[in-house]
């Protein structure tokens, strides 16, 4: 591939990426933030904007910073951390969390309204079918995502959000919020955005070595582009839908719920061509996304399993589970996987810190210590979201700065980095080049 193409091929990969990250989560959280920030809806949206685009792209970056695999990354914290972590990802999160979540969405905000009187079995079978088709030929998911899947979302979802924006359906009311930035934030965790960046890096990073940009430095600056492109396309998505939520104060109170929200504001905008369109951006998105994680988790099982679960085996169990899950409805679905990103968010965000400074860092004891510690920490803010009457525990948890603001996981990993490098000065960093080299010899 001619380097002249770089750009082009960077563009098309991180369209990819922007599809695969862009699902139920990223159009059904925006507004809700912005109805309930009314008039501070700014913050709102920089809040959703930095834990839901840029903190995803930062993972993917950490990454590529580090090597054209995530397990360059994830091995300094154990050899094996990559493979129990990515189990519990792809098995809870992938396949348990959020291909059902995608396919109920889907029904619930895209057939229904098009199609009022399907019934949800029918959409699940349907979608699952072309998650398996466009997903089941692993070289191929890139660009079919990248090509011709997104472009088609991003003018679907342009005309909503054009509209939105030159004629408004109201003005911002003051909602007298007090924390409209950290409570956002927080929010963007259950996008499970972040977690899509790491886990699916290895996509996106192949995506860029299947054009021919392998050379170190030509793969970090398409990774560059790649990450911006991203960046670009979902932060103004985010910002205008949360401007639309704001704006739609006089007409919804919070308790309506979430996909009621938007396919409402919708209707407000354009009326029932806008619902047509929206349904389809949704179901897209959805199927996007879906296509993107079942991919990844499908890679995981099969190299995992050393190759005796194969990559279509895994697809198809995982859109059957997606099916059959997917039957449970959006806000159950939701419940279900709040307490496990509440867990997984804090240890993303440190190895995404830790994997774009990685060549300052003197040894792997700040990776040790940092993960341990903030999945640790994080345990207790995931029991307090199912136990909220666990006084005891809040009490101790609040002993801890910035635990009122959903950050107690923070201070406790910082020390506990400080203190890693101290008591792993001296030892030697794992590689997993050499680790890779070793286990091929020993294999032969």
């Amino acid at each position: 591939m001619k380097k002249n193409h770089i750009t082009r091929d960077s563009i098309i990969v991180g369209l990819a990426l922007f599809s695969t990250m862009f699902g139920a989560g990223n159009l059904i959280f925006p507004p809700q933030i912005g109805l309930a920030d009314g008039t501070q809806w700014g913050w709102g949206a920089l809040g959703i904007v930095l834990t839901g685009v840029i903190l995803p792209v930062l993972a993917f970056w950490g990454v590529n910073n580090v090597g054209t695999d995530v397990k360059c990354l994830m091995g300094h914290v154990h050899p094996k951390f990559y493979d129990i972590y990515y189990l519990f990802g792809c098995i809870l999160v992938g396949t348990g969390s959020t291909l059902p979540r995608n396919g109920a969405t889907t029904h619930e905000m895209g057939v229904l309204a098009i199609f009022p009187n399907v019934p949800s079995w029918v959409t699940m079978i349907v979608f699952f079918a072309l998650v398996f088709f466009f997903g089941c030929d692993k070289g191929k998911v890139v660009d079919k995502l990248g090509k011709y899947l997104t472009p088609l979302l991003l003018i679907l979802l342009a005309i909503v959000l054009v509209k939105g924006v030159i004629s408004p359906i109201g003005t911002p009311q003051d909602t007298g919020i007090s924390k409209p930035l950290p409570s956002a934030m927080l929010t963007g965790y259950l996008t499970g955005d972040l977690t899509v960046g790491l886990m699916c890096a290895n996509i996106f990073i192949g995506g860029i070595l299947d054009k021919g940009h392998t050379n170190p430095l030509e793969r970090k600056r398409s990774g560059l582009i790649v990450g911006l492109t991203s960046i670009v396309a979902l932060g103004i998505i985010y910002i205008i839908l949360t401007y639309i939520g704001a704006c739609g104060g006089d007409y919804y109170d919070l308790s309506v719920p979430q996909t009621t929200l938007l396919s409402g504001l919708v209707g407000r905008v354009l009326g029932g061509f806008g619902k047509v369109c929206m349904g389809l951006a949704v179901s897209l998105a959805c199927l996007t996304t879906a296509i993107g994680i079942g991919s990844t988790g499908a890679s995981v099982i099969n190299e995992v399993s050393k190759g005796r679960i194969s990559y279509k085996l895994w697809m198809g169990i995982a859109c059957v589970v997606g099916a059959v899950f997917g039957s449970f409805g959006i806000q159950n679905i939701i419940n279900y996987v709040t307490p496990i990103f509440l867990i997984m968010y804090p240890i993303c965000i440190v190895l995404t810190v830790l994997g774009l400074v990685d060549k300052w860092i003197p040894n792997d004891g700040v990776y040790k210590f940092g993960v341990a510690v903030a999945g640790i920490v994080s345990v207790g803010d995931a029991i307090l979201a199912v136990a909220p009457n666990l006084d005891g525990l809040r009490k101790v948890m609040y002993m801890i700065p910035l635990a009122e603001q959903g950050f107690s996981w923070l201070i406790p990993t910082v020390i506990a980095m400080v203190i890693g490098g101290i008591v792993y000065r001296g030892k030697p960093r794992y590689n997993y080049g050499e680790t890779a080299v070793a286990t091929e010899e020993a294999a032969k």
